[in-house]
């Protein structure tokens, strides 16, 4: 009697429609809002990249003509436009940038400063050899700028939505500076 009983419930659930929509979204609605979700963290991520790397530029700019010529003034000009799309801007930039007569190793020369797998510089705050005009010819200017991915997510892994895989935005401008 009781096996019946389950049998007509069951076939009163089967033919009850009311319901089908609310499950229906239930089934493929967290996929959707997991999607979405992704898609807008990768805008914002990419938003900040391109407004670092817009930042940089603009710093570098005012270094070239001798605007700008330390270390500070440099992480001021770039949390000016920078800072305003993260938190905290001057306390987390980090910063190396060079002046040479050539990319290499020696006297007067510039090198990349590393770039580890946890999105740090080897030299954090690094602000060398730069000056806006000499008369010794061109100066090769290389600025490296990494910032901490302002928002992360654990559960995804470091570098998921950043471009050089670790969860640091990390920009790179180099140029000639003419006398």
């Amino acid at each position: 009697m009781r096996g019946n009983s389950l049998r007509v419930h069951l076939q009163l659930l089967y033919r009850e429609r009311r319901a089908a929509t609310a499950l229906e979204f239930a089934m493929i609605g967290g996929v959707f809002f997991a999607f979405v979700f992704g898609i807008l963290m990768v805008s914002l991520d990419l938003f900040w990249q391109l407004t670092l790397d817009d930042a940089v530029r603009n710093a570098v700019r005012e270094v070239q003509i001798g605007k700008i010529t330390t270390g500070d003034e440099f992480s001021t000009a770039v949390c000016a436009e920078f800072g305003a799309a993260v938190p905290n801007c001057k306390a987390n930039l980090q910063y190396a940038v060079q002046g040479g007569q050539f990319f290499g190793a020696g006297a007067n020369s510039v090198a990349p400063v590393t770039f580890d797998s946890n999105g740090n510089l080897g030299s954090p705050a690094l602000f060398s050899g730069v000056t806006a005009s000499t008369s010794a010819g061109e100066t090769v200017l290389l600025a490296q700028v990494a910032f901490p991915v302002p928002i992360t997510l654990m559960s995804l892994p470091n570098g998921a939505v950043t471009e050089n895989g670790t969860a640091s935005l990390y920009s790179v401008v180099t140029t000639v500076m003419a006398p």
